[in-house]
Formats: structure tokens, sequence, C-alpha cells
């Protein structure tokens, strides 16, 4: 009988991120891991320059937490460590800046480095599924531990975010959206996620569950305060344990097969012990995103085809909240996204619809969350091949009825 993957489920009471925190790595017995004298990666989620109020990055109280429990073991360097969205040199700093991590890292005397400031090197993945090597921090290499701080959302493109999809910030800036262009479906990218996790393989992972986001995650959402702290070892476990809590079916969401499928982990229920909170007591479904990957039981030539063509997104711009910052069309990874000729407040960006891939990187990086997608599911049936053969059949039926 396989050896039962620990996951604790820590409520956090009276907004004691601390005491939570503290409690879940109790249960797991997480001092079973640390040494003394050891140089240890925290990997938050940074997604972008956003307040923490916002739930688009990890919380710095949980960051706070996950200090001061590892301080007891006299570490030789704690280096909270990331590459946030968007391409420009600054962009992660100024993410760290605004949600607060970089002040908390200040606070707690631990450095706070972006990846790409790091020197870099190549990374071969193992038994590859779509990607046999990335650039990255040699940090990943040099690092005696590797903790994921993920936060739990909603997503776009792969419906949820958390343990796995947060590795992608190990990416480099500019190289994110190049790995949606590489990969622009779905199966394909979320197949590379998969293969980017699997170099670094965090050791542990505390799940920030403290503020999370549901609907139009992970940047524009709404706020769910699920006040959770979740921990343990086993990332495809732990995925499955999200999901079962925010009520989403996990095998919607490609990468965690995927994953599993690389010997990640384990998705089997019975494989898992919950320690602390039980599922049902902290149980709260969460508003899927508007648009998500099709899961039906067809042909996976025909799923392609209407994930591509029946439930293709468009992207719409709000002309209130635009800025024409420029950040969606210098972060578009196929160049899909291109400035007004005029600019001035009121115009918005032109959108190829040809070039786009619907990866999301407008909408996530947008500072103003002035990008938003619809699916318009009648036009796309009718400008698809099967609206091209109803139209027909339907005309032969008529020409039939009419001879």
């Amino acid at each position: 009988m396989p050896e039962k993957k620990s996951i604790a489920i820590q409520k956090i009471v009276d907004d004691d991120v601390k005491s939570a925190i503290f409690a879940s790595l109790d249960l797991i017995n997480a001092k079973k891991i640390m040494k003394e004298n050891m140089t240890i990666i925290l990997k938050p989620n940074i997604l972008g320059a956003k307040p923490p109020e916002r739930a688009v990055t990890t919380h710095p109280e949980v960051l706070r937490g996950v200090i001061h429990w590892l301080k007891q073991f006299n570490p030789k360097e704690i280096i909270v460590a990331e590459s946030s969205g968007g391409q420009k040199p600054g962009t992660t700093e100024n993410a760290m800046k605004k949600c607060l991590i970089s002040q908390t890292c200040e606070d707690e005397d631990v450095k706070c480095i972006p990846f790409e400031k790091t020197e870099r090197i190549i990374y071969q993945v193992e038994n590859p599924l779509v990607m046999t090597e990335f650039s990255s921090s040699h940090l990943l290499k040099d690092a005696d531990l590797i903790i994921n701080l993920p936060k739990i959302k909603t997503h776009g493109q792969c419906t949820l975010t958390c343990c796995i999809k947060n590795m992608f910030g190990t990416v480099l800036l500019g190289n994110k959206p190049k790995t949606h262009a590489r990969f622009p479906t779905v199966g394909k990218f979320m197949a590379a996620l998969t293969d980017i996790y699997s170099v670094s393989q965090p050791q542990l992972t505390i799940i920030d569950g403290y503020l999370c986001q549901e609907g139009n995650g992970p940047a524009g959402g709404d706020v769910v305060k699920l006040d959770l702290i979740i921990a343990g070892y086993d990332p495809v476990a732990l995925e499955r344990v999200v999901c079962e809590i925010i009520d989403f079916n996990y095998q919607d969401i490609k990468y965690i097969g995927y994953a599993e499928e690389k010997n990640l982990g384990s998705t089997k229920l019975e494989n898992i012990e919950l320690l602390g909170e039980t599922i049902e007591d902290v149980k709260r479904p969460f508003k899927p995103p508007k648009s998500r990957p099709v899961s039906v039981p067809l042909p996976q030539w025909l799923a392609d085809y209407a994930g591509k063509a029946i439930f293709r997104a468009e992207v719409d711009f709000d002309p209130e909240k635009c800025r024409l910052c420029s950040t969606c069309w210098s972060n578009c990874p196929t160049q899909a996204i291109t400035p007004p000729d005029k600019m001035e407040k009121g115009n918005i960006p032109s959108w190829d619809n040809e070039k786009c891939i619907t990866c999301y990187c407008c909408a996530e990086l947008c500072p103003y969350e002035a990008v938003d997608f619809k699916i318009n599911y009648v036009k796309n049936v009718l400008f698809s091949w099967c609206g091209v053969f109803l139209i027909a059949l339907l005309l032969f039926i008529i020409l039939l009825i009419a001879l």
C-alpha cells in the first residue's frame, strides 16, 4: 500500500496568519526537512504590481510567517526570488515593492532578488513532455531548499493557478510570452508548465489561501477571504485538495494530469492524509473564469478544434479604464495588440484575432484591469467550419423542400 501524503489544512483565525502557518507546518512535521546553515529559496507568486488586498500576489503576512518559522532553524541565507509578468527592466522590482514583498523582506532582514538579476544557466528537462530546456537562475541549482508559496486564484487560460503554475515564475521576464508563443494551445502550454515545474520541484509547498481570487483571475478577479493555509510536499495532491475545496473538477486542469503522468505526485484522495481541518469544513465553491478549456469526451482533434474555433475568446478593452500605458502590446507574445493611431484617452488598442493565441498575458498584466475576454458563441459557430456545414445543410434542406 502506498505511503499516504500528508497535507495540512489550517484555518486563519482573526487574521493570525503566522499561527496558522506554524500549526500547519507542525501538523506535517516540516521540521524533518530542515537543517542548520541552509540556503533557502522562497518562491512567492508576484504576478504584477498590485497591493496585497487585491489578492494577485502572495500576501506579505504569509511570507512573513514562513520567514519566522524558518529562522528557528538558523539558516545560512533566506532568499525571496521571483520573476514577475512583463518584459521591461525593473518590472519585478516594481511589483515586489507594490505588493509589499520587498518591504517585508527588508523588515525581516532577508534578501529579495528578481531571478533575472542573477547569473543564468540552462536547465535540461528530464523526460520532457514538450520543453527540453529553458534558461533560469543559478539559485534553483545552488539552493539547499526551495519552498513554493503559491496563491489560490482562478486563471483564464489554465482554470486554476496554484502549486505547479506558480513555478512559471522561474522563467525570466520576456521568456514567459515566448513560452506562450511556442506552445499556443492550452494542452501544450500546460505541458510546458509541468516541464518547468519538474526542474525545480520544491521540497515544500505552503499555499496562501488567505485572500484568493475567483472569477476573472488571476489579476482581475473577485477577492475571496478564504482564510486558509494549506501545506504539504506533494504538489499534485495539494492541487487536488485545492480543487476539492473550491469545487473545481481537477480533471479539467490539464497540468495536474500531466504532473501525475511525470510522477510528480498523485491525485488519489485515498493516498492523502488530511490533517487539521476537513475539506467539508472549509469548502467554498469558487466562480470559474469566463473562458475555460473544453472538457468533454470528444476525440482529441475535435476537442482541439472546438476549443480553438467555438470557444475562442475575444479581447475586450474598457475605454474608461485604459490608460494606454503600453503594458498589453509590449508584452503580447505574438504582437496581436497594437496601440491606437492617436494616444488619447478614450481610444483603445487594436487587437488582431488571427495573431491572438488567447494566452491572457494582456489581461493578467494590465495594471488598470482594463482588459477582459468574452466569448461570442453564436459568432464563433457561424464563422467556423461547423457553421458553414450547418448553413449548407440548412440550404440543402430548403432546396429539397422547394423542389
